[in-house]
This record gives C-alpha cells, structure tokens and sequence, in this order.
C-alpha cells in the first residue's frame, strides 16, 4: 500500500471505531481526525469531506453500494432468477448481521433524512433496481419487486430489531437458529415464485424476454 492509501485506510477504521463506540450522533470531521491522527484538512483532501468518507465505507463495507459481485450489468447467469433472489437475500442477513457499524448507519437511514442519508438510500436503490429491473418483468404470474421489497425489508427489519428485542413472535433474532428459522420462510416464500423463475436460468429468460412495447397481435 502505499502512504496515501494506508492513511485512507487510517481513517476509513477511524470512522468505523468512532460509529461503533458512539454512534452516529458522535461522528464528525473533528472527531475522527482525532481518532485517526490527522488534520481534517487531509480528510477533505482525500475524500472532500464527510459525506466522500462515508460513501467511501459504504462502498466498502455495504451489498449493495460496494462488492455485491451477484450479477453485473450485462451478465448472463445460468442460474434461475428465483436462487439469485435467495442469494441476495442471504448476503444481506450475512453483512448485516457480522458488520455493527453497517447496521448503525442503517438504522441512522431510517430515522433521520438528510442529504449524506439521501446519497446512500439513491446509490442503494440505483444498485437495487439494476439487479432486480432483470427479473421483473420476465413473467406476469407475479409481482416481483413488491415480492423481493417484502422479504428485503424483513431482513432488514429483524437485523435492526435484534438491537434492542431478543425475540419477535418467539423466533430468537440473536442466534443462528433463529436465523435459520426465518431464512427458512423466506425460502417458503421463495418457492411461492412462479415455476418458471425457479426452474429455467435467468439468461434462457432474458433471450425471451419481450420487449417493452411490443404486441403479440399479427
């Protein structure tokens, strides 16, 4: 690495140290300078302020606005659009369930809207919507962005609730089991797609995919 990229790198664990030791109130320029050993003149430098730092981490550190590697635009798959979907959803429950600073700034999302927690939710649903805009629309049998929106917005939901609730309707929200319970009912719901998005990969789909606009009258 080299000097500048080691202090990146510096500061980068600075902000993750100060979110998980404080929380979000606590973050500022200010104080992570302190904690990392550097003038805030060189955070501005290498990330031009708070809001380049935090998108920095989150590209690092979150699914979807960082390494989510589950399908490229452009990429074909072999596999049908119903196990990317599980894929997905297990990424989730693994990164928010091992990172407390990520569910911090989700939570920090949620409750409180301004434009650094704006940026994050826009670069979210931009990712989100070119991962998921390949399956929709491949089949009519089914609302596929309400279905996946539902069964993400639990995952996310339960891992956040785990902070300050152990259980909810009795299923542990803190244990591997618990999790195994209701990853288990997502696959239930999973199985609920049409057979088609189970069986047959997402290329073959896509290669019969019709296009917006046309009619299937003569």
């Amino acid at each position: 690495m080299s000097r500048r990229e080691q202090t990146e790198r510096l500061i980068l664990d600075a902000l993750e140290l100060q979110i998980r030791e404080n929380g979000m109130a606590a973050v500022g320029i200010n104080a992570i300078a302190k904690r990392a050993g550097v003038s805030k003149e060189l955070i501005y430098r290498y990330f031009g302020g708070m809001s380049g730092l935090m998108l920095a981490w989150m590209q690092e550190q979150d699914f979807w606005t960082g390494r989510s590697g589950l399908l490229k635009d452009n990429e074909s798959s072999q596999r049908p659009p119903s196990e990317l979907v599980m894929s997905m959803l297990k990424a989730q429950i693994e990164a928010l369930g091992s990172n407390d600073t990520l569910r911090e700034i989700r939570l920090w999302e949620l409750v409180e809207r301004n434009d650094l927690t704006a940026q994050l939710a826009d670069r979210r649903e931009r990712a989100a919507r070119s991962f998921i805009d390949r399956i929709d629309g491949l089949t009519e049998e089914a609302d596929i962005p309400a279905i996946v929106s539902i069964m993400l917005a639990g995952v996310l939901y339960m891992k956040l609730r785990a902070k300050t609730e152990s259980h909810f309707l009795g299923v542990p929200l803190r244990t591997d089991e618990g999790w195994a319970r209701l990853y288990g009912a997502l696959e239930h719901i999973g199985h609920g797609f049409p057979q088609a998005l189970q069986n047959v990969p997402l290329a073959d789909l896509e290669k019969q995919r019709k296009p917006k606009g046309s009619s299937t009258k003569a």
